[in-house]
């Protein structure tokens, strides 16, 4: 047998094999970065169409991170852990703590947190008060939000959310909280759309009006469904928009696994005038202070 002629072939045939993979390892590398180039391309073309409209936005970011869908269930023993509460009268309806003070304190406006962490590190002003942090974004000079975190995200969704209520002396006079418990991953991270592609598919559901601000877009938790174990919470990009008309802040948000606009949000709008002080304390006392809870995803496509 001729062992140098098979030498030979086998050679060829490797190198035959090796210049197949490099060429479509290289066409992989070439068509991948076309379609980024591609998306960057369409990118910057909407954004030039927003400020054709006059709609102005801060930096935007294009850098993809990670996330994952969460689960987690509704504190059912908010009721009974009200004894534990002091200067105060506080009372749980549909699984929500709502809280009149006593006794009430004032805050700065300017810096709301400063008084107001303290107060919640006392186990007999606030129940698990130290889970929850300051979200600037969506309080006002009226209400003051502080929320749980997923992921070290902010949950935007009133069952885990905690709103002060002020008057218009700066007073805290009461608060509303929903409380989260036993949060759990379903699944491993998986990659997100960026600030600014979110931003984008946005403009292209047409929700952001003409003569608009973009005024912050930021990665947090939103309720999807709610399930028999509890409701499922899915990573989305939170966006506040204000209209150069007016004073108030709307709060849009997009899935941000699947770029798909969820609807019905329960945040709109903050920024919003003050109230009397007899308002406030309506609130404080179980009416309703906002619009409805998180809804379903909207199905729609952005429009080309």
């Amino acid at each position: 047998m001729d062992f140098k002629r098979i030498e030979v072939i086998f050679i060829v045939v490797f190198a035959i094999l090796n210049a197949y993979l490099f060429g479509s390892y290289w066409q992989y590398q070439m068509e991948s970065g076309t379609v980024t180039s591609s998306n960057t391309s369409a990118s910057t073309s909407i954004l030039k169409e927003m400020r054709n409209d006059q709609i102005t936005y801060m930096p935007l970011s294009n850098k993809k991170k990670e996330g994952y869908y969460a689960q987690s269930k509704v504190d059912t023993s908010l009721k009974g852990d009200i004894k534990h509460l002091t200067g105060q009268n506080a009372r749980v309806v549909d699984n929500k703590l709502y809280s009149t003070i006593t006794d009430p304190f004032t805050i700065d406006p300017q810096d709301p947190p400063k008084a107001l962490d303290r107060f919640l590190k006392d186990r007999e002003n606030v129940i698990a008060g130290t889970q929850y942090q300051y979200n600037a974004n969506l309080s006002s000079d009226t209400q003051v939000v502080y929320t749980q975190m997923i992921d070290q995200r902010p949950v935007y969704s009133k069952d885990g959310q905690l709103i002060f209520y002020v008057n218009t002396s700066n007073q805290v006079t009461g608060y509303v909280q929903g409380h989260l418990v036993a949060k759990k991953q379903l699944r491993e991270e998986s990659e997100l759309i960026s600030q600014s592609r979110a931003v984008t598919l946005l403009y292209q559901y047409n929700e952001i009006p003409n003569n608009s601000k973009i005024e912050w877009a930021n990665l947090g938790y939103t309720r999807l469904l709610s399930t028999d174990e509890g409701a499922v919470y899915v990573p989305t990009w939170v966006i506040g928009i204000k209209n150069k008309n007016s004073a108030n802040i709307e709060v849009k948000r997009i899935n941000a696994f699947s770029g798909v606009l969820i609807k019905k949000d329960g945040q709109t709008p903050v920024k919003k005038a003050k109230t009397t002080d007899k308002a406030a304390a309506t609130d404080a006392s179980g009416t309703s202070a906002g619009s409805a809870e998180d809804g379903t995803a909207s199905t729609n496509s952005p429009n080309a």
